[in-house]
């Protein structure tokens, strides 16, 4: 594979990854409405989703983790064993959102 080549991969790994890092990461506030006093107001609360905040510190690792490889694909080629990492770190990014996406909101 040419350098040329083993760069545009390695980009288009790391901007899906930025990618789930974004949709994780938009998960994290909860907005919700106290119901109304007496004076007939309801307030709004935000409150965050811890299940979230996790997903978007591992989905940040994982586009750190990508960034280094870019920077390394950039110097020489890298290693099978870098691409198949690299590979995981996508499907983790990419599978972050997923799963923050399927739990179970709290109900206030």
């Amino acid at each position: 594979m040419s350098q040329r080549v083993r760069v545009i991969v390695a980009s288009i790994l790391l901007v899906i990854a930025v990618l789930g890092l974004a949709a994780v990461a938009s998960q994290i506030p909860a907005t919700y409405y106290q119901a109304p006093d007496d004076s007939g107001l309801a307030t709004k609360q935000v409150a965050f989703f811890g299940p979230a905040i996790v997903g978007t510190v591992v989905a940040s690792l994982a586009v750190v983790a990508l960034a280094t490889h870019l920077i390394v694909v950039l110097r020489r080629p890298a290693a099978r064993w870098m691409w198949i990492s690299a590979a995981v770190c996508t499907l983790l990014a990419v599978g972050a959102p997923i799963v923050v996406g399927v739990l179970d909101r709290p109900v206030f």
